[in-house]
């Protein structure tokens, strides 16, 4: 396969696809982004030692420093930290199964790829989403009519969805998918949402079982029977025993969670927007400014209602809906969503470096799995046990992303394994792999079974030229060549759609409502989809 136009960065390939070249590399450009986000990163020194709640009068400080960036939009959209409960605060400041999210990466590694990217954890994004939902679940109390354990439940639910993320996140959720046997699903053992509930019944033993600790008290006071009821209802409910109300307010296309990541992604990717290949992307002109994003919020959240009548006026169990007053500032919401998540987050660095941690983690779970330990060289045995997959509650608690950067660079100086140092070496370089765009016409395409196939094996052959004279060229491209092929669309017309109550008291699809007005920004949002087929290989391959 040879370069038919130099210098351009564009290459043929077959049948009129073009690949065009994008960079990998860690961009060094921009050194003052125009937001300098200050506790985004989530790591509070105070907080790291138990007991340090007592230095404080009110612990509704703690929510104020730990969502320090986010004070102005929260006082924008009429949020107030207000003082939690003996609950929340236990489980914010004094239990490490929730401060462990501190070390967890929210946007895995988008900071590799953009230095001027701060490091958003799981631990600020819980925070930010239970602060969200606590204005909302108080905001309709009337219409919810929930009894007090389940309104405390739910607010709960927001804190502690996300207690089961690994290192990296959704990172190593899709590494560990991707070997042969699979079928492409997540083992149990590496699946954020079974370790959620696996965690939350540990949590709530540490917090309630006086069989486990004897120096618990022994009989609990009314106000403890509370909390007991409140933690247990609140597994019940992540674990999807409960009814639809509680699902969509947890997760549906326009839940508590989603508008927490709007607000907090939408800070974190002002640095993105400076990058060339950014601003020619035609969709990304759609997104709105960060000042827009505070005002959809506040129109989105005031504008939740509770129905129990469905399009055609038929009585059926309570839902969330949302005011047509708020359909303008919705519309938006899910369109800067999308831009946000496709053209931004996965943008073609940040998809490169992913792809080398992912081939890191494979090699190294290989090594483990086929009894080549030795191999490995100096590895921590928790990182071995988790390899493995048989690692416990209390050793996955200990894993972050930390503990995984520190065993790479072990891996680089050690390994006896060729493919491993090769790639952790690349690693701890930030000498990332290039993504080649799949195109045709000027738009996205896909290659087809048998061009992948092809360009496999060349990237194949030629690492086995350049590099590794003693490893066979189908191992090879196991690890040095992917193909990635990403589609989605902004809204999703089949599934729940979101349901909007017209002032005239008519409830509607989503969908139909924009056909019915003409809205035409609503018909970006129905007929957008985002596509995108790339090779991604290392930075000395030349397709």
């Amino acid at each position: 396969m040879e370069n038919k136009i130099k210098n351009t960065g564009k290459n043929s390939l077959l049948d009129g696809i073009s690949i065009i070249k994008r960079n990998g590399n860690t961009d060094q450009k921009y050194t003052n982004p125009s937001t300098k986000p200050t506790n985004v990163e989530g790591h509070y020194p105070r907080f790291m030692l138990h007991g340090a709640i007592n230095l404080l009068k009110e612990d509704l400080r703690e929510l104020s420093i730990i969502l320090e960036s986010f004070v102005p939009s929260l006082d924008k959209i009429g949020i107030q930290l207000n003082q939690t409960n003996s609950l929340i605060k236990e489980i914010i400041t004094g239990t490490e199964i929730f401060r462990r999210l501190k070390g967890i990466s929210q946007v895995e590694l988008l900071p590799f790829a953009f230095k001027q990217v701060p490091w958003f954890t799981r631990y600020t994004h819980s925070c930010l989403t239970f602060v969200f939902g606590e204005y909302v679940v108080n905001k309709l109390e009337k219409s919810l009519k929930f009894n007090p354990v389940d309104q405390e439940a739910i607010k709960l639910c927001f804190l502690i969805h996300d207690l089961g993320h690994g290192p990296f996140s959704h990172l190593t959720e899709r590494a560990f998918k991707k070997p042969r046997g699979r079928g492409g699903k997540i083992p149990k053992e590496y699946d954020h949402e079974y370790w959620t509930i696996i965690l939350l019944n540990e949590l709530k033993d540490q917090l309630f079982d006086i069989k486990e600790n004897p120096y618990l008290k022994k009989k609990l006071n009314e106000s403890e029977r509370f909390n007991l009821n409140v933690f247990s209802r609140a597994i019940k409910i992540i674990s999807k025993e409960d009814n639809s109300l509680f699902t969509q307010l947890l997760s549906s296309q326009v839940d508590l969670d989603r508008l927490s990541n709007y607000l907090g992604d939408r800070l974190v990717v002002n640095a993105i927007l400076e990058d060339d290949d950014v601003k020619n992307e035609t969709m990304v002109k759609h997104l709105s400014s960060s000042t827009d994003v505070v005002d959809n919020l506040k129109r989105i959240m005031n504008n939740f209602c509770v129905l129990e009548k469905d399009e055609n006026g038929n009585r059926c169990k309570p839902y969330m809906a949302i005011h047509e007053d708020a359909v303008s500032p919705l519309i938006h919401y899910l369109l800067d969503r999308h831009i946000i998540r496709y053209y931004l987050l996965k943008h073609y660095r940040r998809e490169a470096s992913n792809n080398l941690l992912e081939k890191i983690l494979l090699r190294s779970q290989q090594l483990v799995r086929s009894n080549q330990i030795d191999l490995l060289g100096k590895t921590d045995l928790l990182i071995q046990t988790w390899l493995f997959g048989n690692h416990t509650e209390a050793e996955f608690v200990e894993m972050d992303d930390q503990l995984l950067f520190n065993q790479i660079r072990k891996w680089g100086k050690n390994t006896k394994d060729e493919i491993l140092r090769d790639l952790t070496l690349r690693f701890t370089a930030h000498n990332f792999f290039h993504a080649y765009s799949c195109e045709k016409n000027g738009k996205p395409f896909p290659p087809g079974k048998e061009n992948v196939e092809k360009t496999k094996k060349y990237v194949a052959k030629e690492m086995k030229r350049k590099a590794f004279s003693n490893i066979n060229e189908e191992l090879l491209g196991e690890y040095y060549f992917t193909y990635d092929e990403t589609t989605s669309k902004p809204y999703h017309v089949d599934k729940d759609e979101i349901m909007i109550l017209t002032s005239n008291k008519k409830v509607k699809k989503l969908s139909k409502y924009i056909k019915d007005t003409k809205s035409e920004l609503g018909e970006l949002l129905l007929n957008s989809e985002f596509e995108r087929y790339l090779f991604i290989v290392p930075t000395e391959i030349n397709l």
